[in-house]
């Protein structure tokens, strides 16, 4: 795990190595283990390259990045993790290939030297890289198929620079600071930025699952996407995918293990950690796992849940205990250091600085088990709506939102909205979907001076593109909300604010339920087998997991670790936040009577949804100071 770093210069008098030096400084939480840079020519130009280094497999200085290829010069930085390396190594070595270390960084370079853009199926793990072919002068970037380490690109007028961080860009002052209205109205919209698109003008996340080569004679090839979302197969059993899912997540926890430093687990009392915990103790005996917890608010923690988890898999378990003063002074901190606005992150923040400071340095996570085996309610309201709203279909609009206000006439001013809105729509799976994970209502961003007409953006408030490769399947909701889940709420929010927000720390976060081969897995399973009540339950892993869950745990209430944010914000919190809005309104760059709108129907219900959209609002305030 680490930060990389480049800049592409076509322009042969520019000089690229004080802006480089800048860009790798600022990803400096990133990797605080080592640092290296790297100038090869490109064309007539010059390409730097820089990473700053988090060691976890082969501590030594073999794994030393940019990493040279000894016989043909090519270059490689890469952030991320390959679990599959010691496979590709044995294949590489069969054909006479020599390693010097036992990295995977050293496998990659190889497997790319030898096999080119071929070799990015073939890799398994969580992965952004940028290669620099010598012979031919081109750099290739790639990123992995779910977007889990994350890439920026940057175009300048004689090149390109990109980074793990989009502040790590900034920071190399080749970029004028220009807000992004498109992106501003996604993140508004959603409560995160929405690839491709950040919070600035000419910087862009690279596409999950695709690659792209940049020549030196200034040529930029198409991005080209080297994996694609399986199809359901409908001919599938249950027993046949209860075997493959236990057996191809037992493998996942085992090949996330491989590390050269000690490994931990965050365990919570959900169903999900809990597997993960289990696999991972009868695999690696003694392994560690770290649940964070309010000293002074032991209600709001999953100690007791935990423990017993712990106990029974025989762990070497850590209550690692915070009190509520120290919580609200890490959410200022997490304001401070967020690489781009979210409303979401300050519990992984607050959790990933707690297991740090134990001296780990990779946990392993249940997230993506929700996604993938449908555990949040939209696998079951977003199908409903659907039946729903086919029989709505021939109604006139007008009707159709008379009936709305009926039955939503006693919910708060931000339900009725969000209905308002769903009832608006085409009817589609995906419409409905977007709908369901809104943040803004349509209103509140007209309120805000804020509209899709004039932004070029889809009535969804995304761009064009990021729909293209979207597929959907009427006839099978459940797969349809499984990949929209993994490519819009969990690629844009869960796992970019779970990677910023660890990495602050120089923590690794690996995802075994994102294993590559568990994920192919997965998309094959049809609605009849993956959810066959339609209730949300994620009905697969309590099967073929069961052994491993307690009764206790199979009953309860879906939970997690939470942040009291909505009661700080109109406690200690609430001068920061004003403060921060005020800015915002000092900015003229939304309607300040609709932040002050938004702000008042907080206060007033303060236990509503409402919070949530007071909170983009003062995230956004406190990151335009930034600037």
């Amino acid at each position: 795990m680490c930060g990389i770093a480049g800049i592409l210069s076509y322009h042969p008098l520019t000089d690229i190595r004080p802006a480089l030096h800048a860009i790798v400084e600022a990803q400096s939480h990133r990797g605080p283990d080592d640092v290296g840079e790297a100038f090869p020519l490109f064309g007539h130009g010059l390409l730097g390259l820089g990473h700053r280094r988090l060691s976890i497999l082969d501590t030594s200085r073999a794994g030393h990045q940019p990493m040279t290829h000894p016989e043909n010069g090519d270059i490689l930085i890469f952030n991320g993790e390959l679990y599959n390396y010691k496979s590709l190594r044995k294949e590489l070595e069969g054909i006479g290939i020599h390693f010097v270390g036992n990295s995977d960084t050293e496998v990659l370079l190889h497997a790319l030297s030898l096999w080119g853009v071929n070799a990015l199926p073939r890799l398994q793990g969580m992965f952004a890289l940028a290669f620099y072919n010598a012979q031919e002068h081109r750099l290739l970037l790639a990123r992995d198929p779910l977007g889990i380490k994350p890439l920026y690109v940057g175009k300048l007028a004689d090149g390109w620079v990109f980074a793990s961080e989009v502040r790590a860009i900034l920071a190399s002052k080749l970029m004028p600071v220009r807000i992004d209205e498109r992106g501003l109205a996604s993140f508004l919209a959603y409560g995160s930025f929405q690839h491709p698109l950040t919070l600035y003008q000419g910087i862009q996340s690279f596409p999950p699952g695709c690659h792209q080569w940049f020549d030196p004679d200034g040529k930029v090839s198409e991005c080209q996407a080297f994996w694609t979302w399986p199809k359901p197969d409908t001919e599938r059993s249950l027993g046949t995918t209860l075997d493959e899912i236990r057996r191809t997540l037992e493998a996942s926890v085992r090949e996330h293990l491989v590390a050269d430093v000690p490994v931990g687990v965050c365990l919570s009392s959900g169903l999900d950690s809990t597997i993960i915990a289990g696999l991972a103790a009868s695999q690696s005996p003694q392994i560690k796992s770290f649940t964070v917890g309010f000293a002074d608010q032991p209600d709001m923690s999953e100690w007791g849940e935990a423990a017993q988890t712990a106990k029974r898999f025989n762990l070497d378990h850590t209550e690692i205990s915070i009190t509520s003063t120290q919580a609200r002074a890490a959410a200022l901190a997490w304001l401070a250091t967020m690489d781009l606005p979210s409303i979401d992150g300050l519990n992984t923040y607050v959790i990933s600085e707690a297991i740090r400071q134990q001296g780990i340095k990779v946990a392993l996570s249940g997230l993506g088990g929700d996604e993938l085996f449908g555990g949040y309610s939209s696998f079951s309201d977003v199908p409903r709506l659907y039946r729903l709203f086919g029989l709505t279909t021939k109604l006139p609009l007008s009707l159709r939102l008379m009936l709305g206000k009926v039955v939503s006439y006693r919910k708060p001013e931000s339900s009725r909205q969000k209905l308002h809105d769903i009832l608006s729509t085409d009817g589609s799976l995906l419409a409905l979907y977007l709908q369901r994970r809104r943040l803004l209502s349509n209103r509140q961003l007209l309120n805000l001076g804020v509209e899709t007409a004039s932004l070029g953006l889809t009535r969804h408030y995304l761009t064009p593109e990021s729909l293209d490769s979207i597929d959907t399947a009427d006839e099978q909701p459940i797969w349809t909300i499984s990949q929209l889940e993994s490519r819009f709420y969990q690629a844009n929010t869960l796992l970019r604010d779970t990677d910023a927000n660890s990495m602050a720390h120089g923590l690794e976060i690996r995802v075994p339920m994102l294993g590559q081969t568990l994920v192919n897995l997965m998309g094959t399973v049809p609605d009849a087998i993956r959810l066959p009540s339609s209730l949300a339950n994620k009905s697969l892993l309590r099967q073929a997991f069961s052994p491993l869950l307690r009764p206790s745990l199979l009953n309860q209430a879906k939970m997690g670790f939470t942040l009291p944010i909505r009661h700080w914000m109109l406690g200690p919190l609430r001068e920061d936040c004003e403060k921060s809005l005020a800015r915002l309104k000092s900015t003229g760059i939304l309607r300040g009577e609709g932040i002050d709108q938004i702000w008042s129907e907080f206060a007033t219900a303060p236990e509503s949804p409402m919070w949530s959209r007071a909170l983009a609002l003062s995230v956004l305030g406190f990151n335009l100071d930034k600037i």
